[in-house]
């Protein structure tokens, strides 16, 4: 298996005077390139207080799981579920938003009254047809519970599917690997995933190489889906996040909060999200 493609990620400014790094959705990639994987935005390191928030309003979702991991920092989540969650360095939020969902993510009072530092990723993987309107639901998935694999000083964390013998704690409802990694300078990690998914590695930290091509940070591999063992590795401190996955096969389509497999099913979400069936956020 070897990287096969490069993608540059495209700066988006998701609120005013914040810009993320956004190498998914591509537009040198179909979807059937990424399936289930549909979106994925880096955001920070971003200096965070009082006066200078990171914090999205309340927002529906449907057909999809909403995954954040939370590299530095703190957040909050609540949902219309009854759903909360606190996320600190190293956790992984998996929300399902299935037939509907509101939500909205913020820092802690006590975070933003000392300050500091946000850096994670948010990623959306698509769920299949047949899990699209299941009831949505929320894992709070805590860093001392993601396994860990240790080569050398480099490390592996296993956050959802089976990787090198090791099971992640995510619950999913296709076949999904989601691995971050952390590699020292000139160290490497031998990696196996299964022949022929749709398989990504993302930068978030430095640069690393598989087989030729180097990967700096803030973009992503496409691996080639032959075989099933590469190798990772770092001329500097480097992490990165490993995804990959069985594809789905079926049509996608994404408008909005929302992911289904048609522009029909798009159209009835916003008029269900409009006429209260995504249920209210209390207080």
């Amino acid at each position: 298996m070897k990287a096969i493609r490069i993608i540059k990620s495209q700066k988006q400014e998701i609120m005013p005077g914040r810009f993320i790094n956004a190498p998914l959705p591509a537009a040198e990639l179909n979807y059937d390139d990424t399936s289930p994987f549909v979106l994925l935005h880096h955001f920070g390191p971003f200096e965070i207080n009082y006066l200078n928030k990171f914090a999205f309003e309340p927002h529906p979702h449907r057909g999809f799981d909403a995954v954040t991991f939370l590299f530095d920092g703190e957040m909050q989540h609540r949902d219309s579920t009854g759903g909360t969650g606190h996320l600190s360095a190293g956790d992984v939020q998996w929300m399902t938003a299935g037939s509907g969902i509101l939500h909205e993510e913020s820092q802690p009072e006590g975070f933003l009254k000392q300050g500091g530092v946000i850096h994670g990723i948010q990623l959306w993987i698509n769920l299949p047809r047949k899990y699209k309107m299941s009831s949505p639901r929320y894992q709070d998935i805590a860093s001392g519970n993601i396994p860990v694999i240790e080569t050398g000083s480099s490390t592996e964390r296993v956050i959802a599917g089976e990787y090198k013998g090791i099971r992640g704690p995510a619950e999913t409802y296709s076949p999904i690997i989601a691995v971050h990694g952390k590699i020292k300078n000139g160290q490497a990690i031998k990696s196996e995933i299964p022949e022929y998914n749709n398989s990504l590695v993302y930068v978030t930290l430095g640069s690393i190489s598989i087989g030729d091509s180097l990967i700096t940070g803030g973009n992503m591999a496409q691996l080639s889906g032959e075989g099933k063992e590469f190798e990772i590795s770092a001329a500097e401190d480097s992490e990165y996040l490993l995804l990959s996955g069985k594809p789905l096969g079926e049509p996608a389509v994404q408008y909005g909060p929302f992911v289904m497999n048609t522009m029909g099913e798009i159209k009835q979400a916003f008029l269900d999200y409009r006429e209260g069936k995504f249920g209210i956020l209390r207080d």
